[in-house]
This record gives C-alpha cells, sequence and structure tokens, in this order.
C-alpha cells in the first residue's frame, strides 16, 4: 500500500515536543524544558499567551477570514498599535505570510521604484529560502539562476555600491550568520550610499524586532532608518505573517498593484499582531527585555563561555576551543535547557521569548559550569 512521508528537510532533535507554557516546553521523556530558543524568535510572548489566544478566539469568532478584495475592521486596530513602535518618518504596510514573502515584496518593490536590476547583500546574510529571497542569502539558493543581478560583499564593506544598485539589503545584526553586529560607522555609511545613490536601503528585521533589542526596531537602536524594512517570525506572536514597510516617499514610485497575497492581512494574523504590539509597546516590556540582555552579557567567563556578542535577546554565546556549539546545544538539552546554533560553530545562539524570566540566567548559568570542556593552558 502508497505510504505518505515527510521529506526529509530537518534533522531535528531527539524527542518531541508534547506542550509548552510561556518559556517551558513539555518534552516527551517527561521533562520541562527551559526554552531558550523560541522558536526561531516566533514565540515573542511565550508559548500559550493568554491575552494573544484570547484576542485569537475574538477574531476567530468575529470575522474568521476576510478576502483583500473587501475591507475588515481588523485593520485600523493594527495600524493604530503598529504606528506607536515605527521609526521616524511617515510608513506604508504591505501584510504576506512569512519573512521571506516580505523580504521579496520590499526587492520587487525597489528594483521596481528605482527601475534598475542590480541588488547589493553580504557575506553571512540570511533573508529566505523563496527565489529572490535566496538569491540575497548566503550559501547555495536551490536555485539555477538569480531573479536579479547580486554584488554581494563583505560584511562591513561598501564598494560596489553606485548607480546601478536598487536595493542594499542587509539584517542588522546578522542572526544565522553568528549573532554577528555591524561595525562602527557601517549603517551610517550605507545611509549615506543610499541617500547619493538613490538605491533603497532595506532592513531585513524578521529576527531583530518587535522588540528583541529593547527597542521596537534596530533602527532605532542603531540610530539609523532604512528606506524599508521587513517583519516576521514573533511579529504576530506564533502566528504566520510578514510585514513590508516602506517609507511612504519611496512607496509613492512603486506602481500599485505590484504585490498581493491570499491570506496576508487577514482578520486573524492582524488581530495577533495587533495584541503583540501592544504588549511590546509598554514601556515595562522592552526595559525587560534590555535588562535581561546585560544579565547575558554577564555570563562572560562562565564555563567554556568566551565572550558574549549580540543586543537584547537576540545573543551569542562565545565558546572556547574545544567545545562546539552543537556539542554546547547537546549537552545543555540533556540539563534541560534548548538552545540553538548557527553557521559559526564556536558560537551557542540564545533567542528566548521576551517574556522570559530573569531567574533563566541564572539556571542557564549553572549549566554551563557543567559542560565538558578543555581547561585553558596552565589552570
Amino acid at each position: 500500500m502508497p505510504t505518505l512521508q515527510e521529506y526529509p528537510a530537518y534533522a531535528r532533535l531527539q524527542g518531541s515536543l508534547l506542550g509548552a507554557s510561556e518559556s517551558l516546553l513539555s518534552w516527551s521523556d517527561g521533562r520541562e524544558l527551559l526554552d531558550l530558543y523560541g522558536g526561531h524568535c516566533v514565540n515573542a510572548l511565550g508559548a500559550g499567551d493568554l491575552g494573544l489566544g484570547r484576542a485569537l478566539e475574538r477574531q476567530w469568532q468575529q470575522l474568521s477570514f476576510a478576502t483583500n478584495l473587501v475591507d475588515h475592521p481588523g485593520r485600523a486596530p493594527f495600524y493604530e498599535a503598529w504606528q506607536k513602535l515605527m521609526p521616524e518618518g511617515d510608513w506604508q504596510v504591505f501584510a504576506s505570510n512569512s519573512g521571506a514573502e516580505a523580504n521579496e515584496n520590499l526587492l520587487k518593490m525597489a528594483l521596481a521604484a528605482t527601475g534598475r536590476s542590480r541588488v547589493v547583500c553580504f557575506e553571512g546574510g540570511f533573508h529566505g529560502r523563496t527565489a529572490a529571497a535566496a538569491a540575497v542569502s548566503d550559501g547555495a539558493n536551490g536555485f539555477p539562476l538569480t531573479p536579479f543581478d547580486v554584488l554581494r560583499l563583505p560584511w562591513g564593506t561598501t564598494a560596489g555600491i553606485d548607480s546601478s544598485v536598487g536595493a542594499v539589503i542587509l539584517e542588522p545584526i546578522q542572526s544565522l550568520g553568528g549573532v554577528v553586529e555591524p561595525p562602527a560607522g557601517f549603517l551610517e555609511e550605507l545611509r549615506a550610499l543610499c541617500d547619493a545613490t538613490g538605491a533603497w536601503l532595506i532592513f531585513d528585521e524578521v529576527q531583530t524586532g518587535p522588540g528583541r533589542l529593547g527597542t521596537p526596531w534596530a533602527s532605532q537602536h542603531y540610530g539609523v532608518i532604512p528606506d524599508a524594512f521587513s517583519s516576521a517570525k514573533g511579529c504576530a506572536g506564533g502566528f504566520p505573517l510578514g510585514l513590508s514597510f516602506a517609507q511612504s516617499e519611496r512607496a509613492a514610485s512603486v506602481p500599485a498593484g505590484l504585490c498581493g497575497s491570499t491570506f496576508g492581512g487577514a482578520p486573524l494574523a492582524l488581530a495577533a499582531a495587533t495584541h503583540v504590539a501592544q504588549r511590546v509597546a509598554q514601556p515595562e516590556f522592552l526595559d525587560h527585555v534590555s535588562k535581561l540582555g546585560r544579565a547575558f552579557h554577564g555570563l562572560v567567563g562562565t564555563g567554556p563561555v568566551v565572550g558574549v556578542r549580540g543586543v537584547g535577546l537576540l545573543i551569542g554565546l562565545e565558546l572556547a576551543p574545544g567545545l562546539s556549539a552543537k556539542e554546547a546545544r547537546d549537552a545543555l538539552l540533556e540539563q534541560g535547557i534548548l538552545t540553538a546554533t548557527c553557521w559559526n560553530p564556536q558560537v551557542l545562539r540564545i533567542s528566548p521569548p521576551l517574556t522570559l524570566a530573569g531567574s533563566a540566567v541564572g539556571q542557564l548559568a549553572q549549566a554551563l559550569c557543567h559542560l565538558p570542556y578543555p581547561s585553558p593552558a596552565g589552570s
């Protein structure tokens, strides 16, 4: 008899996740794990957040779905809530379903508005797995051709950004690349070059926002405002949503009808995103993220941790030689803590729910002290 099996795309951890509440995961072996992964920056408010659940339930009962051919009453509160998080300026937003779509829409808009066909991206960057998003991501993109001309530069350099370039896209902090922050002056130089050449400066904030850095967006943390930026993952607290933001002055040059989406901007997704934005806008919420981020930075010298990189709750723990991030992740999992790896084999990635309790840092510190790693020479 024919069978249906999953295509083996993922190298999954042993065991399975049976349930979750806030930052605790119920594992198939009966243990409760501390979640320092957050579903890859998705569970911004933690698992099973009651307020988010009530918002989705109310919306489901009122209006579960609406085609984009009609308006619906969920849009007005969405705009109102997100306006409070926006960088300085006038903005427009288009809703889709994922970060890759959000980035593709911005690239499409930038190239259409400028009439150009060249995009600058950076080594170590990741922007998604669909055709255009993969074209500007580092590594093999899975497609035989790119949909436009791509100039991939070393991180922190700007050579080659001229009037042939329609868009420059980057993660303000490269997450999968190893939680790599921008060198001093790099974002300011990109802003000046894009102003001079007319290219769009696009920030991929799928993982850095909203709220993950202790500010609504990386642009507010670094003081550099792009022409456009994307959001996804945590922006609806676990409900699929991608958002493409563009400054109104730039968006005015984009042909109408260029973008479209069946499910983008549907009532349930906007209800979830409205609730997330309302929570992130609370000063105490962002203060908590900043405080917890500083606590994670205090782990330098704990066990094998020789350095800490990142901002807020997008953290990379630099490990001493002799212990890889994969080995550390697996050993921490045995101690009841879920973390993540990245492309840098010596960096362990931390991206927990933004509502994580402060006691989690101490729990991780204790576990790190029990990791096996070679002692420093001479100790």
